[in-house]
C-alpha cells in the first residue's frame, strides 16, 4: 500500500483530541498553503478561513456547535467562510479576480458571461448561490484534510452548528458571507474505531 493510501486509511472523524499535543506552527501553515492552492470552480476562490486558536475563541464557539468536544480539544479549529453576493458577476470582486490573472477588460466581460451563464444553467441563482460557494469550501477542506492525514494529523469535519449564531459570533454580513463548514485539526486522544464502508463493487458502476 502506498503512503497516500495509508493516510486515507489513517483518516477518521476524530471525536476527541489530545489537548496536550499541538500542531507545530510551520506544519499547520503547510496545511493552510494546501488549502490556498486547492481548486475552485472557475478559479473564483470564494473561500476564506478563520483559524480559531485561542482557548477563549474555542470556548465561545463550542456551545454553538452542539457542544461537541472536538472544538475545545483540537489544536486548530478552522471556520470556512464563503463569499456570496460578490461572486455573482459582474462585481468588483470578480473584476479583481480576472485582472489578477492578467485578463483585460474584454476578458473580464467574457468571463462574466461564462460564469453567469453557468450559474444560471445550474440553478445557482439568488439565494442558491450559497450552495455553490459552499461546495468550493468543501473542496478546499478536503485537500487540507487529506494533506493533514498524510502528515498523521487527525481531523474532524463539523457540520453540526448553529449557522446564524456562528456568523453572528464573527460579525459576518450574511448577504456577503456565510459559514459553510468547520474542521478541527489535532492529534487523537484514543485509538481509531473500526470503520465500516461499502465494498468497491457496490460503490462503482462501469458503463
Amino acid at each position: 500500500m502506498n503512503q497516500f493510501l495509508e493516510s486515507v486509511h489513517f483518516r477518521h472523524a476524530c471525536k476527541l483530541f489530545d489537548e496536550s499535543k499541538k500542531i507545530p506552527k510551520e506544519t499547520f501553515e503547510e496545511i493552510l498553503e494546501v488549502g490556498r492552492l486547492a481548486p475552485s470552480s472557475f478559479g473564483v476562490e470564494p473561500t476564506r478561513l478563520i483559524v480559531v486558536r485561542s482557548d477563549e475563541g474555542k470556548k465561545a464557539l463550542r456551545p454553538l456547535c452542539w457542544d461537541q468536544p472536538q472544538i475545545t480539544t483540537a489544536s486548530e479549529v478552522v471556520v470556512f467562510k464563503s463569499l456570496q453576493n460578490d461572486v455573482i458577476p459582474p462585481s468588483e470582486y470578480i473584476k479583481a479576480n480576472t485582472f489578477r490573472r492578467k485578463m483585460n477588460l474584454n476578458g473580464y466581460e467574457t468571463f462574466c458571461n461564462r460564469l453567469g451563464g453557468y450559474l444560471r444553467t445550474r440553478g445557482f441563482v439568488e439565494d442558491k448561490i450559497a450552495h455553490w460557494s459552499a461546495l468550493q469550501a468543501y473542496i478546499m477542506a478536503t485537500y487540507m484534510v487529506a494533506y493533514a492525514s498524510y502528515l498523521k494529523i487527525d481531523t474532524c469535519y463539523i457540520e453540526g452548528f448553529d449557522k446564524q449564531q456562528v456568523e453572528k459570533l464573527y460579525g459576518l454580513d450574511p448577504f456577503k458571507e456565510q459559514v459553510s463548514l468547520i474542521v478541527c485539526f489535532g492529534y487523537r486522544a484514543k485509538p481509531q474505531q473500526e470503520r465500516f464502508r461499502i465494498q468497491l463493487d457496490e460503490l462503482v458502476q462501469y458503463k
